[in-house]
């Protein structure tokens, strides 16, 4: 199942950058004589999830967009996102704007395609 709060979420709906963020972030910094020094550090926390709802795949309902809507018109809210297997913990990622961003798939509809985009907290 996959759900964000409340909402229940369409089965076609993609997590875009699922496999894509970098949860572990590398510096490097070399030393006077030249030798490098990494430090890494394991990210759980501020990892993009990009949720796509795609005319081919799957496609958000004007239920749900009023939904996602209301909750991201929440500042700072935080939600439990399901997604299959996975739970955790997401907010809405307004310094990516639109957080929410989406578009009918026929003027005066009732469907959409769109993209939510949040991250892990």
């Amino acid at each position: 199942m996959k759900r964000l709060g409340e909402v229940v979420l369409p089965d076609g709906l993609t997590w875009r950058d699922r496999y894509e963020a970098a949860p572990v972030e590398q510096t490097v910094v070399r030393t006077l004589g030249g030798r490098p020094v990494l430090r890494a550090i394991q990210r759980r926390e501020g990892l993009p999830v990009t949720l796509v709802a795609q005319e081919e795949g799957a496609f958000f309902d004007l239920a749900t967009v009023t939904a996602l809507a209301d909750m991201a018109a929440q500042a700072g809210a935080s939600f439990t996102l399901e997604w299959e297997e996975w739970n955790g913990v997401v907010l809405f990622r307004h310094e990516d704007p639109p957080a929410l961003s989406v578009t009918p798939l026929w003027p005066g509809g009732e469907r959409f395609t769109g993209i939510v985009k949040l991250v892990r907290y």
